[in-house]
């Protein structure tokens, strides 16, 4: 969970997507940490038409925290009779978001002080603690100034050395506005607009930056305010978080996506939870096309099936080894040989698992692939 990157596909769809490696405790490293959550109830976001997903990275029990002190401000919200349907947008709810952040980083900094010194900030600003034994003045200047370091966060408050910074993406529809985005950081405390139809927060984030630069800066203003379209859309975000995952440290494993489409008819299209097998053959069909075997618009085509409700991922893996020119190839490239050197393998199971009897006859097993 090094990365998190969205990516604005029309008025009223885009996508978030996360990687799963993550660093703590030093050096341990896992392949499976993601912090990407769904925030609003299902009855409550078919009644209002809102979605919000929230997307982290840094230490993952803050966000996790976050998370679930943000279900519970929203569905209270939300819940409440007095509360006008139309005036339900993404940015409103986002500042409830906002307020669950604060909160979580506000604890965090009086645990700490709590720990040290035996007071928490509001303490801190009144000049005076109280414990069991009475109330107590704070007076030493030692203490005074490491306590205003941890509370201005020049001090951590127990993330591992090579944790990134906490900030968030945030992306939600609305009736009223369609798509919007926001981003928070734990050193700001605020939360922030983002205004050019993409984001890229955590290790890394200049190479998914640089790739949508690269891809926006080629469209004329009136094509980008009306986006690229969700099956591409797809694609390139998934091409430029490959591109972070490909060229930076701590960000790998496999990736998780959620999609939401203000203009899908049910509750089910509405918000697509792309995770697993399907994230992972997404993520190789794009590492295909970016190393030139396989063409951009058969990938659009392959990511599109992959993202529909209940994939058939066997064929959709079969049908991506059979367009490509030389399928053991692909194999090596997805089991990370180096392709334009010589002495490959001449022999490879490609030809044996992406046949086609062997798909019609429920062959190919799970992992074979790759």
């Amino acid at each position: 969970m090094a990365i998190v990157t969205s990516f604005r596909f029309t008025k009223n769809c885009g996508a978030i997507c996360v990687d799963q490696e993550s660093w703590h405790v030093w050096r341990r490293k896992n392949w499976f940490t993601d912090h990407l959550y769904s925030l609003i109830d299902p009855d409550q976001a078919t009644r209002f038409g809102v979605e919000l997903v929230y997307g982290g990275v840094g230490h993952p029990p803050y966000h996790l925290e976050v998370a679930e002190k943000a279900r519970k401000l929203l569905r209270e919200h939300l819940s409440r009779k007095d509360l006008d349907p139309a005036a339900v947008t993404a940015e409103k709810l986002g500042h409830v978001v906002l307020k669950a952040f604060q909160q979580v980083h506000r604890r965090r900094v009086d645990d700490k002080m709590e720990y040290l010194f035996g007071f928490n900030s509001d303490e801190l600003n009144a000049g005076t603690f109280t414990n069991c034994q009475g109330t107590f003045p704070i007076q030493r200047e030692e203490v005074k100034s490491r306590a205003l370091k941890i509370v201005h966060g020049e001090e951590d408050t127990g993330y591992g050395p090579l944790t990134p910074p906490v900030e968030a993406c945030l992306i939600g529809i609305d009736r009223h506005y369609g798509f919007s985005a926001f981003c928070l950081k734990e050193k700001d405390g605020v939360l922030g607009f983002q205004s050019c139809w993409f984001e890229s927060l955590g290790q890394g984030r200049q190479g998914p930056a640089i790739r949508f630069a690269k891809l926006l800066n080629q469209r004329f203003l009136d094509s980008r305010r009306q986006g690229i379209g969700r099956d591409r859309g797809v694609f390139y975000l998934l091409d430029a978080i490959s591109e972070a995952m490909d060229h930076y440290g701590q960000d790998g494993g496999f990736v998780r996506m959620m999609i939401i489409d203000g203009d899908a008819e049910s509750a089910t299209d509405r918000l697509r939870d792309i995770r697993d097998n399907a994230a992972r053959l997404c993520v190789e069909i794009v590492k295909a096309q970016r190393n030139e075997l396989l063409d951009r618009e058969t990938a659009v085509d392959l990511m599109t099936d992959l993202t529909r409700p209940e994939p058939d991922i066997d064929a959709v893996e079969s049908r991506f080894f059979k367009a490509v020119d030389d399928p053991m190839r692909l194999g090596k490239l997805l089991r990370r040989y180096k392709i334009e050197e010589p002495g490959l393998p001449e022999q490879g199971p490609e030809p044996r698992l992406f046949q086609a009897d062997a798909v019609q006859t429920g062959a190919v097993r799970e992992g074979d692939a790759s």
